[in-house]
């Protein structure tokens, strides 16, 4: 009876102990992929980031350009006044 008994306990605790170990496995491995998810989000965040400051300069490119033609409209419109200007001038002194 007892011998019987000791069996059983011995291999439930055989059950147990590999249970146990496939539970620390199965664990591990959790754990790695959870390891190997923060890894891929933290590049992901890293890449978003480098979008959104290349966006961003862009957007200021973008704004100096806009700039740079007003600018250039008012250089040209000035530019032809004072061409008018000049014909104007030397039609007169012609006639």
């Amino acid at each position: 009876g007892f011998a019987v008994v000791a069996d059983e306990v011995r291999k439930l605790a055989e059950r147990t102990q590999k249970s146990l170990s496939e539970i620390e496995a199965n664990t591990n491995l959790l754990v790695q992929s959870i390891n190997d998810m923060a890894e891929s989000i933290k590049e992901q965040t890293a890449g978003i980031t480098q979008i959104n400051d290349s966006v961003a300069q862009i957007d200021q490119t973008t704004k100096d350009n806009v700039e740079i033609a007003n600018e250039s409209a008012i250089i040209s419109s000035t530019v032809s006044d004072i061409a008018n200007n000049i014909l104007e001038d030397v039609k007169k002194k012609r006639f």
